[in-house]
């Protein structure tokens, strides 16, 4: 489907737009952990800042604290500012995942909110505090539309595993309006199925970086990705040098 390319580049200018905006608010960890409502209610430009790349771990300094390649690439992309979308963060919420990452984003040089359950009005404050009162936007239901169309494209859909994956991790670089204008083309596009599709899922703290490989290793098989950071104690793939959790160890490769 030629959305997937448009989605590619979607993802390319959400850096750009991010360089040129001065309300936007980074987050690392799960959209369905952290309250992202609070961050669209209040038209902010929500966008994830965390990710594995392989060039940015050439110039990381981290090494001596054998950092899981996920912690690595972010803090090392943060540390030399050469990621816009971090760089361009007035606040990054950290979802409380991981010991060892909300110890290394705490270090650094930027207004942090670490984030646990419970915490949404004094997140509210420090975002009241940073970005300024600002007019409030009813996004409940629009919300709700676009998880119950992610949520049919993945479990009811002809979809394979990696477009499932590059829609649910994309779509996350776009404003909701667009979010679901991607979703509505994409759901015209595909067969739908009232059952849910017979699939092997793939368990991972995070797929950013290593759904390329994933896909090549289920290649012919209907799989899909289920995301879930650090929250569970077994997973199929973790990433290398994590000391918490238990499955095949898997690194980023080019």
């Amino acid at each position: 489907m030629k959305i997937f390319d448009e989605l590619e580049n979607l993802r390319r200018e959400a850096y750009v737009k991010a360089i040129l905006r001065d309300d936007v608010i980074g987050y690392i960890g799960s959209n369905k952990n952290i309250p992202v409502e609070l961050f669209y209610s209040r038209g902010l430009y929500a966008i994830p800042v965390y990710g594995i790349d392989a060039e940015i771990l050439q110039f990381s300094q981290e090494k001596g604290k054998n950092l899981c390649d996920l912690i690595n690439s972010t803090i090392t992309y943060a540390k030399t500012d050469k990621c816009p979308l971090i760089h361009s963060s007035k606040l990054i919420v950290c979802e409380n995942f991981c010991e060892i990452m909300t110890r290394e984003i705490r270090a650094l040089d930027k207004k942090i909110f670490i984030y646990e359950s419970g915490q949404e009005s004094k997140l509210i404050a420090k975002i009241n505090d940073i970005y300024g009162l600002r007019e409030l936007r009813d996004v409940k239901n629009l919300m709700l539309e676009i998880s119950d169309l992610v949520h049919k494209l993945k479990f009811h859909s002809d979809l394979t595993g990696l477009q499932v994956y590059i829609l649910e991790y994309y779509i996350n670089f776009l404003e909701l309006d667009e979010q679901l204008r991607v979703l509505h083309e994409i759901a015209d596009s595909t067969n739908f199925h009232d059952e849910p599709v017979n699939f092997f899922p793939v368990y991972v703290q995070s797929g950013a970086g290593i759904y390329k490989q994933i896909d090549k290793i289920f290649s012919g098989r209907n799989y899909r990705i289920i995301e879930n950071f650090c929250a569970s104690n077994k997973y199929n793939y973790v990433f290398k040098n994590c000391p918490f959790h238990q499955g095949e160890t898997i690194s980023y490769k080019l």
